[in-house]
């Protein structure tokens, strides 16, 4: 990973930073060094456990049948060929969906 340092006037900082005034007409370092962003993953033996107590198979084959459309390839759930990124991604899907129920139940007062 590469570093770089350097030693500058704080003003020129200023219209990046709220440089606090005890620093204003001093030098500073500066530090830049690369982040690597990464994507949570999702615990997948806790996944499986929670799938097999909710039965999850079963649930989506009765939802196919019903003629439910997912946006993810119910299938591959049920088969069990879901691709790790397959996985993840309908998982961050889920979980924004949950996140948007729970705010229409807290704006509903629903948890009051």
């Amino acid at each position: 990973m590469e570093i770089m340092t350097e030693i500058i006037d704080a003003e020129r900082l200023s219209p990046i930073f709220k440089i606090p005034d005890t620093m204003k007409h001093s030098r500073v370092e500066v530090t830049i060094r690369p982040i690597e962003e990464t994507k949570p993953k999702v615990n997948r033996e806790a996944l499986e456990r929670f799938r097999r107590s909710f039965n999850l198979k079963d649930h989506l084959k009765q939802k196919l049948a019903e003629g439910v459309q997912f946006d993810f390839d119910a299938q591959k759930v049920i088969d069990g060929t879901e691709t790790e990124e397959e996985m993840q991604a309908r998982f961050r899907a889920e979980k924004k969906v949950w996140a948007e129920d729970v705010a229409e139940r807290a704006r509903s007062g629903e948890f009051d």
